[in-house]
């Protein structure tokens, strides 16, 4: 009795977390494939949680793909892809080296180009004197990423009917094709500097929460002329409205519908919860954390049976002065009316092979031949996870081919700045302009979210008074040697590198940008319950109907959330351009009027990843003029932008 009591609590569990219940399957088809995955999770060792997980990110990878006995076979060969691809990453991870410290031991840090190091430090043509050194993976490392094949491929884009911009090198004058960039610009929303975290109180933590909901209630009551709200769970015969935030009453696993419950607020409700049941409502997707509106009826006071759902309200979207239009779009000063050049990659840069950084390496190479105006680079820029630095035997070989482990930070700054450095100094007027975010995984920056810009731990960093040290420069990224590349005897210097908190709103002319690095979406993907949705630009639409770049509460344990900085997590305005990086397929789509990009990564595993071109057209000047310099006009990014997502 009590093993057949376990079956059907095991069969239930299966079939609510895959949501094999869908209106679209008959019985007989939810029992075949019911059966299928159990048969599966066995012999994989894997839950039901653990399933679903995986089925998700199949399916937002392969255009919301839907259960059938064709997708299941697929799906088959995709987990067993995936859990072999992560066994042999855990097998292949290098061994500690004995006796070695991870710090550094003896490295010149310093540049060697005294062109951009006028302290003396010794000439070298331009590429760094220190190469990566770690414990390979496999007899040819570099094997798998020199091998990739399809470089260059399209495999997302979006009104590809616009012109891209085109560079003509012959017209180069002074370092850019006609002037282009007045500046890079934030809202004043963002993380400005570190801060102390694990410092947050209950009651802190529950009053940050509790504001973000009665804020976003007020908004959604002002907009929808929601009038007559009800306290949650006050018994009511009639309909009515109320608004409150989703949780599921398991805590942990997925949501679903047996599981979806309200919470009010403390000063309405008193924090009280009851359930929701959304059998009426033919298409929805909730997640926990959503702030929502709902109409429908609660005779018993415990549960809510809705007929109506507003899953949250967006931010309005800036407007801009036509006077001001036409002097960024259209004057010297500004873009000259040509088009705005942006290029967006997220990390990690290199592949799990080695430090060096190969992705990279050809993503500047790019950026060398078509010269965008900004390069928005999210991390990992070194990260936590890569087998080397899970296991702290992160080395580089000196000049005199002795090996030595070093810091994650030297890491940064001996290759990755460095390749930045190096492409300034092949191109000395390049006028692109880098904007870096930090992120979670990086494993030399703080790991909390939300996040503060890269910074030098000591400013332009310092050597050690040690006995073997002399030279050695500490607590620096060496972002300060690009500024200087190139730029011999120049007067007016624009800034090459631009450092933004994670997440972060910030204008590029006119053009608003909004960007995180946490992945919202995978993390939406693994906690909504829906029906009869474009799942993929559900998850958008909720970032933006959530006015935040991370709404999900509780959110995973990885993300760190500190929620007495929640504030900053919100966006301040709908961004014109948001930027999503995600593990999930490359996509670029028109959200509520907001141009959505998940340019995916630069580097996957041992091969390459891709990355986004933007290119975003100027509003036509006479449609300007003829507007009128005072007449605030909107910006209407998604219909003059050109977007693809590319190979490396």
């Amino acid at each position: 009795m009590e093993a057949s009591s376990s079956s059907l609590a095991s069969s239930l569990a299966f079939k609510t977390a895959l949501n094999l219940t869908a209106a679209s399957l008959d019985d007989s088809t939810s029992d075949r494939l019911l059966t299928k995955f159990q048969a599966l999770a066995s012999h994989h060792n894997l839950t039901a949680s653990e399933m679903s997980d995986n089925w998700d990110a199949y399916s937002m990878s392969n255009d919301d793909a839907v259960h059938s006995e064709s997708n299941f076979n697929a799906f088959r060969t995709f987990l067993t892809k995936a859990l072999e691809k992560k066994s042999s990453t855990a097998k292949s991870a290098p061994k500690s080296i004995e006796g070695k410290s991870t710090l550094v031991t003896k490295v010149d840090n310093k540049r060697k180009n005294s062109q951009v190091n006028p302290m003396g430090s010794p000439p070298s043509n331009s590429k760094a004197k220190l190469a990566a050194g770690i414990t390979r993976v496999s007899t040819s490392p570099a094997a798998a990423y020199e091998d990739r094949k399809n470089v260059g491929q399209v495999v997302a884009h979006f009104n590809t009917q616009l012109d891209e911009k085109k560079v003509d090198l012959n017209l180069v004058t002074g370092g850019r094709v006609g002037p282009s960039i007045s500046g890079i610009t934030d809202f004043g929303t963002n993380v400005e500097q570190k801060y102390r975290y694990m410092f947050t109180t209950l009651p802190e933590r529950a009053k940050a929460l509790d504001t973000h909901l009665v804020s976003l209630g007020k908004e959604m009551a002002s907009t929808f002329d929601m009038k007559d709200l009800c306290p949650i769970g006050e018994p009511r015969t009639d309909t009515v409205k109320v608004i409150g935030r989703v949780c599921n009453e398991a805590h942990e696993g997925k949501l679903n519908k047996t599981t979806i419950m309200l919470e009010g607020s403390r000063h309405e409700a008193g924090g009280q919860r009851i359930f929701m049941n959304c059998d009426e409502l033919k298409t929805f997707s909730v997640f926990p954390g959503q702030v929502v509106g709902v109409e429908g009826k609660n005779p018993s006071g415990r549960k809510m049976i809705a007929s109506k759902i507003c899953e949250g309200v967006s931010k309005p979207m800036v407007k801009t002065k036509a006077g001001e239009l036409l002097k960024l779009q259209h004057s010297g000063e500004g873009q000259d009316g040509q088009p705005l050049s942006v290029f967006a990659a997220a990390g990690p840069f290199t592949t799990n092979q080695n430090f060096d950084f190969e992705p990279m390496a050809d993503l500047l190479a790019v950026v060398g031949r078509l010269r965008p105006d900004v390069v928005v680079l999210s991390g990992p820029f070194v990260p936590a996870d890569h087998p080397a630095a899970k296991n702290g035997a992160v080395q580089m070989v000196s000049e005199d081919g002795e090996k030595l482990t070093v810091t994650f930070e030297n890491i940064f700054s001996e290759k990755f700045a460095k390749l930045l450095e190096d492409t300034f100094l092949d191109h000395p007027d390049l006028p692109t302009q880098f904007v870096l975010v930090p992120s979670i995984d990086d494993a030399f920056h703080d790991n909390v979210f939300p996040q503060a810009p890269f910074k030098d731990r000591v400013e332009n960093g310092e050597s050690l008074d040690l006995p073997g040290a002399e030279g050695i420069v500490n607590g620096s990224l060496g972002l300060q040697y690009v500024e200087e590349a190139g730029r011999e005897g120049q007067e007016q210097r624009t800034k090459r590198v631009h450092c933004v908190s994670n997440p972060c709103t910030f204008k590029i002319n006119d053009v608003v940008f909004g960007i995180t690095s946490v992945d919202p979406l995978f993390s939406l993907t693994t906690q909504d319950c829906s029906a009869n949705i474009n799942r993929m630009a559900r998850m958008a639409q909720h970032l933006i109907q959530q006015q935040s770049y991370y709404p999900v509460f509780p959110p995973p344990k990885q993300a760190n959330l500190d929620l007495r900085h929640l504030g900053k997590v919100k966006m301040p305005v709908t961004p014109d351009v948001l930027l999503v990086p995600s593990k999930l397929a490359p996509f670029c789509k028109e959200v509520l009027g907001s141009l959505v990009v998940n340019p995916q990564q630069l580097s996957k595993g041992s091969t390459g990843g891709t990355f986004a071109t933007i290119t975003i057209h100027p509003m036509p000047r006479e449609e300007l003029e003829k507007a009128g310099e005072g007449v605030e006009m909107p910006h209407k990014v998604a219909e003059r932008a050109r977007v693809q997502v590319q190979k490396i």
